[in-house]
């Protein structure tokens, strides 16, 4: 997770800038606005929370298992008892790398369609703040909490081991907040630029299955509980499905609108 919020806040200085000014030049109609105040906002927003994450993560103490608040995993909550005596598996962690991997690149898919290719610039910008904003909530959440993976309460478990940084991020799933980021995002894209579409219920569909997928591979990793993942899907797909929403245009013109009374509904327009 160290890593990846890295790359996403090198990724988020680099690609910012160029991607907005190529957005205000294009002509191409889009159901998106950006406002120079706004993405400011967001952008800065996004990168104060991933590099503030990363800073806080690199000062967390390393324990040991009989300083954690929770040391078995009767003490959890309903929901995560379950989880008791699961160990680390690789497989499931590999296979929950690939599918972050690819949830998160599926707005490239977006390339493919023409009115979407000709609009890349702004959405290459609207994802970058997405991300941005999705791995900062995460990074700052995990150091805020410092919550233990469930492999940590295995009884295999050395109580004399040192916990590093890594061992307590369990919430929240960073996987499962990034994999639903980047397909609630394409979704919603979609829609807005395709709102005809056949395939909508179908996009959709596959939006919300694959982080879904994504959270259960980690559960099976022992990596996250159910409530981290729980967390983490909440997070990811209100920030996915948020930022587009937020640049949709106005529907009515500038200075145009919409107001009623007793005797009807009337339309003002303000010169």
């Amino acid at each position: 997770m160290r890593y990846l919020s890295l790359c996403l806040l090198v990724s988020l200085l680099l690609s910012g800038a160029s991607a907005f000014a190529q957005s205000v030049a294009d002509t191409t109609v889009s159901p998106y606005h950006l406002s120079l105040k706004r993405e400011a906002i967001y952008l800065g927003l996004g990168t104060l929370m991933t590099g503030g994450a990363i800073v806080f993560q690199e000062r967390v103490p390393e324990t040991l298992l009989g300083q954690l608040q929770i040391q078995d995993f009767g003490e959890n909550n309903f929901l995560d008892r379950s989880l008791g005596g699961l160990e680390e598996r690789t497989p499931a962690r590999k296979l929950s790398d690939k599918f972050l991997n690819f949830n998160a690149g599926l707005p490239l898919a977006l390339a493919l369609g023409k009115r979407t290719r000709k609009d890349l610039p702004k959405i290459a910008l609207l994802y970058t703040e997405t991300m941005a904003l999705t791995g900062g909530i995460t990074g700052l959440t995990k150091v805020t909490f410092l919550r233990a993976r469930p492999y940590v309460l295995n009884d295999n478990w050395d109580p004399q081991r040192e916990l590093k940084s890594g061992d307590r991020a369990s919430l929240i799933s960073g996987h499962t907040s990034l994999s639903a980021a980047g397909t609630f995002f394409f979704a919603r894209v979609f829609a807005d630029y395709y709102p005809d579409s056949k395939l909508k219920p179908y996009v959709w569909v596959l939006a919300a299955g694959l982080p879904a997928a994504t959270g259960y591979l980690r559960i099976r990793a022992a990596k996250h509980y159910p409530t981290d993942v729980l967390a983490g899907y909440a997070v990811g797909a209100t920030v996915g499905y948020l930022v587009p929403a937020l640049h949709k245009k106005a529907i009515l013109p500038r200075g145009l609108r919409v107001s009623g009374g007793a005797t009807g509904v009337y339309l003002n327009y303000r010169f």
